[in-house]
């Protein structure tokens, strides 16, 4: 029993805790592609309905007249081997040029093999002088020179080609809670059921958000189980697995190859550790800017390349050793059921409910997207 004068120190029990009572929840950087918005105020993923577990759209692609050789050409060969499926880019009459540092020389397309695929008989020197090829140059029709009067030359058609990917069943996951315990005061919480239920709500985003991106596509007819695609699985025609680091050079690189197929990706998705170097280059083309947006002044990142400008949307579910350069009017959610809650029976002396959503991931023109997959940091 103390004496004297009372202390802090000395009475102790029955102290109320100075505690404070506000609640810190996830922010919309934890889901970024769900939830929060670019440097234009939309939102970074676009989403439209969908009424089937399984659905399609179809990517395209233009004849369009130019390739590379695929094997070299010596003087006297009057066949030239282009690239995989772009045989039907050419057509009999086309005037080609094929140019490199220390030859040049024009050709007339004489032949389209039925027999061979991906190869186009020529007549050599139609202006320059023959010479070897090296495999890798680039091939590129310059027009079509036929007679005065001829008919024209058979018809040239590729087929589209289908995508399709699933929804997935996000949930249902239960909220449960006894009368009891939500009838207990709590700081920061005047509604435990509540506060229980957005926590749910919060992980499943997280689980979608992570889905949309490192998800694989499947469908099991034995245990009816579904799972979507994400952006890694459908982005394959462009993976780096040679440059280490995000730099304006690297990403010029994978831009081109974009540009070359006839995309301008406009987003790059990557881990902020893996924007270090980006971070620290003193360059002109990597800029930081405020922009208003409908959430306020908002910091954004863009790097500028010869082929566009990438805004970077920094996503901590994506691991540092990746980063997506999208095209934003390509990808996009499509959502058969929003995520939403319905009250169970109730049984016992408890509060019983369940939330469940179902969407999936759509991409088209993948080969207009890269994936960077090698990112040390």
């Amino acid at each position: 029993m103390p004496t004297g004068i009372i202390t802090s120190y000395d009475l102790t029990v029955g102290v109320k805790i100075n505690m404070d009572e506000a609640i810190f929840f996830l922010s919309p950087m934890d889901t970024p592609l769900l939830s929060s918005v670019d440097g234009s105020g939309n939102a970074v993923l676009s989403q439209m309905p969908v009424d089937q577990r399984k659905f399609f759209w179809m990517d395209e692609e233009a004849l369009l007249p130019r390739s590379q050789l695929a094997a070299a050409a010596t003087t006297g060969t009057t066949i030239l081997t282009v690239q995989a499926g772009h045989q039907l880019r050419f057509s009999t009459g086309d005037v080609i040029v094929v140019q490199e540092a220390s030859h040049s020389e024009t050709m007339r397309v004489v032949d389209i093999s039925a027999t061979t695929a991906d190869v186009i008989h020529v007549t050599r020197a139609w202006a320059g002088t023959a010479g070897d090829i090296a495999s890798g140059v680039h091939v590129t029709s310059i027009g079509t020179a036929l007679a005065e009067g001829s008919n024209p030359e058979n018809a040239r058609s590729i087929d589209r080609s289908e995508q399709y990917n699933f929804t997935q069943i996000y949930g249902p996951t239960k909220v449960s809670i006894t009368r009891t315990e939500q009838g207990v005061g709590k700081y920061g919480i005047s509604d435990e059921f509540g506060h229980q239920l957005m926590l749910r709500l919060k992980e499943n985003a997280i689980a979608r958000e992570q889905s949309f991106i490192y998800g694989v596509r499947s469908d099991s007819t034995t245990t009816k189980i579904r799972t979507s695609g994400g952006i890694k699985s459908f982005v394959t025609t462009n993976n780096d697995t040679t440059n280490t680091i995000l730099s304006v050079a690297s990403l010029s690189t994978n831009m081109a190859n974009c540009w070359n197929a006839g995309g301008v990706p406009d987003q790059l998705w990557a881990n902020p550790v893996s924007l270090a170097n980006l971070n620290s280059a003193n360059d002109t083309l990597v800029r930081v800017t405020n922009v208003e947006t409908q959430r306020g002044f908002k910091p954004v990142m863009t790097v500028t390349t010869e082929f566009g400008d990438l805004t970077i949307v920094r996503n901590r579910n994506i691991r540092p050793l990746h980063a997506f350069g999208v095209m934003k009017e390509a990808i996009c959610r499509r959502i058969f059921d929003p995520v939403f809650t319905e009250r169970l029976a109730k049984v016992g002396d408890a509060e019983n409910w369940m939330l469940v959503g179902e969407e999936g991931l759509e991409v088209k023109g993948q080969q207009h997207c890269f994936q960077m997959s090698a990112l040390v940091y």
